[in-house]
């Protein structure tokens, strides 16, 4: 440029290396921070919904063909005290082999996409509640890379689940060993099988990532992120543990 020496020319900016929405997957494992405030400058979670889609299809393949229907239906008729004919309960079984499976998929189809849409909304509504801006393309980018950890158990759930012969639905939460659940036996205590099933190792992962994020996104402290999706946590897992107490 005429009349400015080349030394006094400003730097050009350094490229963004969390830019791009694959660099942005696999920054959530290595650079949280940095990739959460990528993130924030310009949200995106297409892709961490797709891998969310595809391994909970995955897992659904792995599990659905083992699912022991029966024993799931005479447990659910077990728990509402409710006593039918043995012909009844044979239609009952029949008609959930013969749909089950389709709705099993639809439902691994649209979970992850709605419960991240869900999440996100209700992470925004908080936030704005306090006063922290916080905008839903923001909130919803870093919910959908928060929950990517969620793979995992997908993973280890595909693992466990192709060594077994059949499969009782309500066990599915115990299979992958990520939370001492197991340790309980959730006939004898509901409650608290569903209270140590909330203490899972990828529940708490995704927990450290959700108040990253969410302390860039609103710039916030992380403790004060901690203390308000802590809470929210806290009232789900009490939530759980009362159905539990209901209807078990």
């Amino acid at each position: 440029m005429p009349g400015i020496e080349p030394s006094t020319l400003p730097p050009p900016p350094p490229p963004d290396s969390f830019d791009s929405p694959l660099a942005r997957v696999a920054g959530v494992f290595a650079s949280p921070g940095p990739t959460f405030a990528a993130i924030t400058r310009r949200p995106g979670w297409v892709l961490p919904l797709v891998i969310s889609t595809v391994l909970s299809l995955a897992a659904t393949a792995a599990i659905v063909p083992r699912i022991d229907i029966e024993a799931a239906v005479r447990e659910g008729l077990a728990a509402r005290d409710q006593s039918i004919p043995e012909e009844k309960v044979e239609q009952i079984v029949s008609a959930q082999k013969k749909f089950g499976g389709f709705f099993a998929y639809v439902s691994a189809l649209l979970a992850p996409t709605l419960i991240t849409l869900f999440l996100a909304l209700v992470f925004w509504i908080s936030f704005k509640a306090f006063g922290w801006e916080v905008t839903f393309r923001q909130s919803l980018g870093v919910t959908a890379h928060a929950l990517l950890p969620a793979i995992g158990a997908s993973m280890l759930l595909i693992f466990f689940a192709t060594r077994l012969d059949l499969i009782n639905p309500s066990d599915i939460g115990d299979l992958t060993h990520s939370n001492p659940g197991f340790l309980v036996d959730r006939h004898a205590n509901s409650v608290l099988h569903s209270l140590l099933g909330s203490v899972d190792l990828f529940s708490i992962w995704v927990f450290s990532l959700l108040v990253i994020g969410f302390a860039i996104a609103a710039n916030v402290t992380r403790r004060k992120a901690a203390i308000l999706i802590g809470s929210l946590w806290g009232i789900f897992v009490l939530g759980k543990a009362a159905w539990a107490a209901v209807f078990h």
